[in-house]
């Protein structure tokens, strides 16, 4: 039971011994409420909400109910006008936490447009504007995250989703516990809280993240704490949701990013990977984004590797098993059928130190408007190539190409296959209309760092060159996946889905036209 749960059923035991004329079922009903409320079952506590009022319409805990669901079904107004005249200290505090909240939330998305997805399985809210370009792929990627996730865990949702994109991560702390600090120090881009999905838009950050993965990530929060009455705890929470992730668009398998195994692999050779405990209660509450990253990527692979061993079958009974009262540890003994240290001692041994020379990718920066400086990200060159890469970057953006260029390879003579490098330089060529040369180095790159929107964009358009339409497509694709709002990509895949015939080309176009002006 969360605090604030806790805090009104404590408020309300006080008030039945206090108050010996109160209807002490009333007060019991309320409490179980509450309950509900705080533990992803809204239906129940609509019935016994609509039972209560009948009995005790005016107390002060039922008309905090009420707007408490209101709140959580998204009626932020209805929310605040049934708290109007309550005292904030009123049910313990809990009228003045959920009135503050539904004022805050009220405010930033009282003006926002609303749509439903294809299906009609979510309905997608968002600020007028650029945003406006990505809500149509927002609700194709979660109707198809309802799909496959529901064949894998059970569920599918009768009641539309809300899904809320928010224009900056300061948005995002206004509408949740996390504080701003937190959500910058650990790249907390997204949220799944109050029966919602919160998502910052891609347009916050300067290179873009894999936010079409990110609503299905959240999403799968929902569908877990729904299954489970919201027990189950944030280290197979996030498990769980970072293998499903991916769902959308390609079966189950464990394919950990570039970042995810440079951090397994630093942190196997130093004997330091994140506990469980240090994971709790969230992990935007750890130190810093690599700490963050680094937790993912080992509960991702215990997830996969637990799937590997007992299928979706076993996962969806660990999950009933909680529901029904079971500690994590205890379920996911039961489905293994393995003692709890033998699960970890399994777990770490299917754990494999990868290359020691993997680099960590970009982590997530945020930032109005993006930033046009050729050199954002050179502190990831080695030592021996900065200057030369420095150099080619300062070049290019005097439009000095064939000098850059020069440069650019010379950064790769000394240092070796350095991502940012190669990217530059693959760039840089085909703007010079050498593009055998750019897609030999951008391939490799797009393959291996499926975050890596720059250079997928860069491959498109070799591509297109080319007119090699299917390849330089699933490099927009790729892009897309990850930086929706640079006129490039959208641009690239509107003549990318014309000249093959696509229907899609009259959204890209309508995206593309409106991302130039």
């Amino acid at each position: 039971m969360s605090r604030r749960c806790l805090a009104l059923c404590a408020c309300l035991l006080f008030v039945s011994t206090a108050d010996a004329r109160r209807d002490r079922t009333v007060t019991g009903d309320v409490i179980k409420a509450a309950r509900f409320l705080t533990t992803a079952r809204i239906d129940e506590a609509k019935l016994l909400l609509a039972d209560l009022e009948k009995r005790a319409a005016d107390s002060v805990e039922v008309r905090w109910l009420k707007a408490e669901l209101a709140f959580q079904t998204g009626d932020y107004a209805g929310a605040v006008k049934l708290l109007d005249k309550l005292p904030d200290d009123a049910a313990d505090g809990m009228v003045g936490q959920t009135r503050k909240l539904a004022q805050s939330t009220l405010g930033v998305t009282e003006a926002f447009i609303e749509t439903k997805s294809p299906n009609g399985h979510f309905i997608i809210r968002y600020a007028p504007g650029p945003e406006a370009t990505i809500a149509e792929l927002a609700g194709q990627v979660l109707d198809s995250a309802w799909e496959t996730t529901g064949e894998d865990l059970g569920l599918k949702p009768d009641d539309p989703i809300r899904v809320e994109i928010l224009g900056e991560p300061a948005t995002l702390a206004k509408l949740s516990p996390l504080t701003e600090s937190e959500i910058e120090k650990t790249g907390t881009i997204a949220l799944s809280k109050y029966n919602k999905l919160m998502v910052v838009s891609p347009r916050a950050t300067l290179f873009g993240y894999p936010w079409m993965d990110t609503l299905a990530h959240e999403y799968t929060h929902i569908i877990v704490s729904r299954i489970s009455h919201d027990t189950v705890p944030v280290w197979l929470q996030e498990g769980l949701a970072r293998f499903e992730q991916t769902r959308w668009r390609k079966p189950p398998e464990i394919a950990l990013s570039t970042t995810e195994q440079a951090l397994l692999t630093s942190g196997l050779r130093k004997g330091r990977l994140i506990t469980f405990d240090e994971m709790h209660p969230s992990m935007a509450k750890l130190p810093s984004q690599e700490a963050a990253a680094l937790a993912y990527a080992e509960v991702y692979t215990l997830v996969g590797w637990m799937e590997q061993k007992i299928g979706y079958k076993g996962l969806r009974e660990l999950l009933v098993a909680q529901r029904e009262g079971k500690s994590a540890k205890r379920a996911v003994s039961e489905a293994m059928n393995l003692a709890w240290p033998a699960v970890e001692k399994e777990w770490h041994a299917h754990l494999k130190v990868g290359d020691g020379k993997a680099r960590a990718g970009k982590p997530i920066k945020f930032g109005k408007g993006g930033v046009n400086s050729e050199n954002v990200g050179i502190e990831t060159v080695g030592v021996r190539a900065r200057k030369h890469a420095r150099l080619g970057g300062m070049l290019r953006a005097r439009g000095l190409l064939d000098a850059a260029a020069v440069e650019y390879e010379k950064a790769l003579a000394v240092g070796g296959p350095e991502p940012f490098v190669a990217s530059k330089l693959a760039r840089t060529l085909v703007d010079l209309g050498k593009l055998d040369r750019a897609i030999e180095l951008a391939t490799p790159l797009v393959a291996s760092d499926d975050h890596d929107a720059s250079t997928a964009v860069t491959l498109g358009m070799a591509r297109s060159a080319r007119h090699e339409w299917p390849e330089a497509i699933a490099a927009y694709e790729q892009a897309l996946r990850v930086s929706p709002f640079d006129p490039q990509t959208r641009c690239g895949l509107a003549e990318g889905y014309a000249q093959t015939g696509d229907s899609r080309a009259s959204r890209e176009r309508a995206a593309c036209d409106q991302l130039k002006n």
